[in-house]
């Protein structure tokens, strides 16, 4: 028997006692996560140990995911950007022989024809 038959089953028995209809089933699932969290919380302020724990466990799950903190660093709006040297002239001269001849640099810098 499923949920939704034993509801039906249920509303059918209070139908027959004259009782009110109880709740559908999962209606006060979100309710019952949100007290039990409301008590996890009280019982951590109430019990040390147990918010020691909880401090410990998050530190240790925060060492073990490296992925979320050693993510290279985007460039962000505002930044300032690297310094790069300054170009030889003879890269000078082949970027502008290369330009002549109707081709152009890539996104990485590497020579492309263009059209």
């Amino acid at each position: 028997m499923n949920a939704d038959q034993q509801h039906m089953l249920d509303l059918f028995r209070a139908a027959q006692l004259g009782e009110p209809a109880p709740p559908a089933p999962g209606r006060g699932d979100w309710q019952a996560v949100r007290e039990f969290r409301t008590w996890r919380e009280f019982r951590a302020v109430v019990d040390e140990n147990t918010a020691t724990r909880r401090t410990r466990w998050a530190a240790l799950l925060r060492l073990l995911r490296p992925a979320t903190r050693l993510r290279p660093a985007t460039r962000t709006i505002g930044a300032v950007p690297a310094r790069t040297p300054a170009p030889s002239p003879s890269a000078a001269r082949r970027d502008a022989v290369q330009e002549s001849a109707g081709s152009r640099a890539d996104v990485v810098g590497r020579p492309a024809q263009c059209g």
